[in-house]
């Protein structure tokens, strides 16, 4: 969705990088552009992020382990990357789960009949083929269930917590089925982990615990709207009875891939610089912020290198993670199958926090490492991306930390990332060209920053 503001903004940051090279004064007349001068200028002036982006969205569509979209895309990847020009282009075999979501529709029948939006969470078992019926009991929290767990025997349980940010709501989708069952509850509902009030469900992966004998029961998001609609129907002490219908199938694990390839260093070609996405999505929308604007931004990132001529120090490593919405199997088995490197990768950098404008990165390191890392993003000032504070990395490259490897968490104003992210509404008219190219910029200047220092 092009921003109207774009062209102006675009032209600001070039000014305002413009006066970084100055200092202020007048050039001396043999100074030339620095590489993160070229590499940042560049980007600003292409599109190629948002065009990579759109291929990927068309050609594969939603990327669930398993489906037809999933090996499209690693086989889109493998094109695309050989076109780019990296080297050493391969996919890593690597076995993930398989979940068929099936049809599925959740029903209000008291105190009035009305369709109620929903989506199954991934991983969740379906009910039977006839669905099932129960009163629904709902709580606001795990305190509140807690306090009336006689009354979930039989019922479905509706978790309708306030938003209080991801990180804090999401513990209600990952683990509410498993809270419910254990006081007989027949079925788990829960608000939709979003602070938006469209009327879109949002899904995600739930887990049970292995080897416990508490019964796994279904489990599906609803809408904002619909669970306040339920939850206001039980406030009011009237009867509310829904009916769940779930097709939901685990199946064999199946083979995919993590997707590599490499921008081979100069100087140093057996230290690398990581640079990952998940090429996997959801099952619903195609994916454009999750995470496909994460891969469009790294895969850039290098082919950026690779079109100015950059040829780094240290090797830049991409990778295209499989299964980092399910069950982390991709970043499970890069540690495991390149442990024998891992020692010799300086950074792994993940971008899976959508495509809005850059924000800056989160460091997982020690102190001095985080303050290395920060003086390398000061140029990046103009572009709004030079913060650097301490924090996690990603999913996908959290299995390298008992390596040692310092992680980098890309950030980006995302106020909005949850009003898409595991929905329909995760669609390639949501994601703006322009702050795509940005993060692009900053991106490849860090990579390059960092694939260059002593």
């Amino acid at each position: 969705m092009p921003h109207p503001t774009a062209p102006r903004r675009a032209v600001a940051i070039c000014l305002a990088l413009g006066g970084f090279m100055l200092g202020g004064t007048t050039p001396a007349p043999a100074a030339g552009p620095t590489a993160v001068e070229r590499i940042v200028a560049a980007a600003l002036a292409d599109s190629s992020a948002f065009a990579l982006l759109t291929d990927l969205c068309a050609t594969a569509g939603p990327r669930l382990n398993g489906s037809e979209g999933q090996r499209r895309a690693v086989d889109w990847a493998l094109r695309r990357l050989r076109e780019g020009g990296l080297a050493g282009v391969r996919a890593e075999p690597v076995m993930v789960p398989h979940w068929v979501r099936g049809r599925e529709t959740c029903t209000l029948l008291e105190p009035f009949a009305q369709h109620l939006t929903m989506l199954g969470l991934g991983g969740s078992v379906g009910t039977p083929p006839e669905g099932l019926e129960a009163e629904v009991l709902a709580v606001r929290d795990f305190d509140e269930l807690e306090a009336r767990a006689a009354e979930a025997v039989g019922r479905l349980v509706l978790f309708d917590p306030p938003w209080e940010g991801y990180g804090k709501t999401v513990q209600y989708r990952s683990r509410g089925a498993v809270a419910a069952a254990r006081h007989g509850a027949v079925g788990c509902l829960i608000r939709s982990v979003t602070g938006s009030s469209q009327d879109t469900p949002h899904t995600g992966i739930m887990r049970y615990d292995r080897g416990d004998t508490i019964p796994r029961i279904p489990a599906a998001a609803l809408s904002v709207a619909d669970a306040a609609l339920l939850t206001r129907l039980a406030r009011r002490g009237l009867p509310v009875r829904v009916r769940l219908a779930m097709g939901a199938t685990q199946l064999p694990d199946v083979p995919s891939a993590n997707v590599i390839a490499d921008l081979p260093g100069r100087e140093l070609p057996d230290e690398f610089v990581l640079a990952g996405a998940h090429l996997d999505s959801w099952d619903v929308g195609c994916g454009a912020h999750d995470d496909g604007a994460g891969c469009a931004i790294v895969m850039e990132a290098a082919f950026l290198l690779k079109r100015l001529g950059l040829a780094p120090r240290r090797t830049l490593r991409v990778v295209l993670f499989a299964d980092e919405e399910m069950t982390q199997q991709g970043g499970r088995a890069y540690a495991r199958d390149h442990a024998a490197e891992l020692p010799r990768h300086r950074a792994a950098l993940e971008c899976d926090s959508g495509g809005f404008a850059p924000a800056g990165f989160t460091v997982q390191a020690d102190s001095a490492t985080v303050a290395r890392f920060a003086a390398l993003a000061a140029p990046l000032a103009p572009l709004g991306a030079d913060a650097v504070t301490p924090g996690g990395g990603g999913v996908d490259i959290s299995f390298l930390a008992e390596a040692g490897v310092p992680l980098i968490g890309h950030r980006v104003h995302g106020e909005h990332y949850f009003d898409v992210h595991h929905s329909p509404a995760d669609t390639l008219e949501k994601v703006d060209p322009a702050d795509l190219q940005r993060n692009v910029a900053a991106v490849a200047a860090l990579l390059w920053s960092i694939a260059e220092a002593p």
